[in-house]
């Protein structure tokens, strides 16, 4: 009876400890989530106020008189700007997830091998106190 009752609190123990890892894992999901939500509202924000400038700048380029020189002059600037907001928004955001997955992929790393100290601490003190009860019956 008291071997059966030693498994019971091992497994009780290992349960808990394993419920408290998976509340913790779940808690740095939600954090991740939540910061990746913050970062895709910063950048719509960003990309907002980026295309109401582009519109500014356009409109006033439709003002004045119109030379092929002028329109040629100012496809090539507008195209220039495109391209270089393009590469910006990219690194920018590729950063942001990088550094998003790379956190998020330490945390959960981290759990895992705790969780897996855990279960083998938990069997092998299963494994000896099962030792101990055949040796003790014995």
């Amino acid at each position: 009876m008291e071997f059966t009752q030693k498994v019971r609190e091992a497994v009780n123990s290992f349960t808990t400890e394993t419920k408290a890892n998976v509340t913790e894992l779940r808690y740095n999901v939600e954090n991740t989530v939540k910061n990746a939500v913050s970062e895709a509202k910063d950048e719509v924000e960003l990309q907002k106020n980026h295309f109401k400038a582009t519109a500014e700048r356009i409109q006033a380029k439709l003002k004045g008189p119109f030379t092929v020189e002028k329109i040629q002059a100012d496809v090539k600037e507008e195209a220039t700007i495109l391209v270089a907001d393009l590469k910006t928004s990219f690194n920018r955001n590729a950063g942001r997830v990088k550094g998003l997955f790379n956190e998020a992929s330490s945390k959960v790393e981290k759990q895992v091998e705790e969780v897996k100290a855990e279960v083998k601490k938990a069997a092998s003190t299963a494994k000896a106190k099962a030792t101990k009860a055949t040796k003790a019956k014995a």
